[in-house]
């Protein structure tokens, strides 16, 4: 006998309500075998790429995203797109963003690269949740499947969910047209701000690290790994006027500083409050580096916001800092090394207290275009 019809012998129509439904009845499975996942808000938005490079987001994990009274909530994101796959690889994006928040949980650093990179960490987790996880050159170990067990414990979920998958989002057309075959520059790199910057590729493998000096991390490419890039960063972190104790310019003075206060982030998306008044346990990044400390891959908590609004300095919460990593004996002998022979002219041998210039080849007094 069929039952699943309505009086008018169509199918069960799609309702939002009903999918967000079966998602929260999923994450809530998870957490009944792993209580140390937290509750989290489930939304279901847009995972096209901005450009035609990229590829398709299947969900995210964002910590304190969202306010409840008094509590502060992650929020974890599927995306309309990833509804056009199977019920097991829908449920298989819910236990990745699960990890992502067992990690959070225990405070544990499992990305790096703004959240793309996935580290053994995350693999080591994921493997606790019922994942097996592969290692990609891009993402690390972001790649998982769901195990047989974990396949088998979560049956009854994933049939649940499975009726609830009666729809799904069309990617966003990134456009048709001619695309750049080459790149004059060579290299884009990024530090952990993060910023950009271009770079030749000559310039990038013989020239050494170069620093960003906001959050002393080095400009890496996205397929260099920064926990086992060689080189050390070094170098004072600078702030950019984000500290603080600072004192406030003059042209602060006339306006009413509380137009900025923001705790719950309807205004500005993100917890913000006005120059000077951050609460206890929150800290910029020369306020971390001052105590030895770093982000370690959280994500901004809140914001400090002051001239208008035209300065902004980014919190995090200093119970999720991470000691600042110090170069090793070994790493410093090797950039030693490696500037010495950038000093070392190849046609005297003398170790000079410039770099020797790549155009000629040689130090100042053996160039014949200078000396004469």
């Amino acid at each position: 006998m069929i039952t699943d019809v309505t009086r008018t012998c169509q199918s069960p129509s799609f309702t939002t309500a009903g999918l967000l439904s079966a998602l929260e009845s999923a994450w809530a499975a998870i957490r009944a075998r792993n209580p140390e996942v937290p509750d989290a808000v489930l939304i279901v938005g847009s995972g096209s790429p901005a450009k035609g490079t990229q590829s398709l987001k299947w969900g995210h994990y964002a910590t304190l995203r969202w306010q409840s009274g008094e509590q502060r909530l992650p929020e974890v994101l599927v995306s309309g797109e990833g509804l056009s796959r199977t019920p097991a690889e829908v449920f298989t994006t819910l236990l990745h963003e699960a990890t992502h928040g067992l990690a959070d949980t225990r405070g544990i650093q499992d990305t790096s690269r703004q959240g793309r990179w996935h580290n053994e960490k995350f693999a080591t987790l994921a493997a606790e949740l019922g994942l097996s996880a592969r290692k990609d050159d891009k993402l690390g170990y972001s790649p998982c499947t769901l195990t047989d067990q974990a396949a088998a414990a979560y049956a009854d979920t994933i049939s649940t969910l499975a009726a609830a998958l009666r729809a799904y989002r069309h990617p966003e057309p990134t456009g048709v047209g001619k695309r750049r075959t080459n790149n004059n520059n060579g290299v884009t790199a990024e530090c952990a701000c993060p910023r950009k910057i271009r770079l030749s590729v000559t310039v990038f493998q013989d020239g050494g690290p170069i620093v960003c000096a906001a959050c002393n991390a080095a400009f890496l490419p996205e397929d260099v790994d920064r926990d086992t890039y060689p080189h050390p960063t070094f170098g004072p972190a600078c702030g950019h006027g984000d500290d603080q104790a600072d004192t406030a310019p003059a042209d602060d003075v006339s306006e009413d500083p509380m137009v900025f206060y923001d705790p719950t982030g309807e205004r500005y998306g993100i917890p913000t409050y006005p120059f000077k008044f951050a609460p206890d346990g929150y800290a910029t990044r020369r306020q971390l580096h001052a105590k030895n400390l770093r982000p370690g891959g959280q994500s901004v908590a809140a914001q400090l916001m002051w001239r208008k609004g035209k300065r902004v300095a980014y919190l995090y919460r200093i119970d999720l800092a991470l000691p600042k990593r110090t170069a090793t004996a070994a790493q410093l002998t090797a950039l030693d090394k490696a500037n010495r022979a950038r000093r070392t002219c190849p046609a005297c041998g003398h170790l000079r207290p410039y770099i020797i210039p790549r155009r000629t080849g040689a130090c100042l007094d053996c160039t014949s275009e200078v000396t004469q």
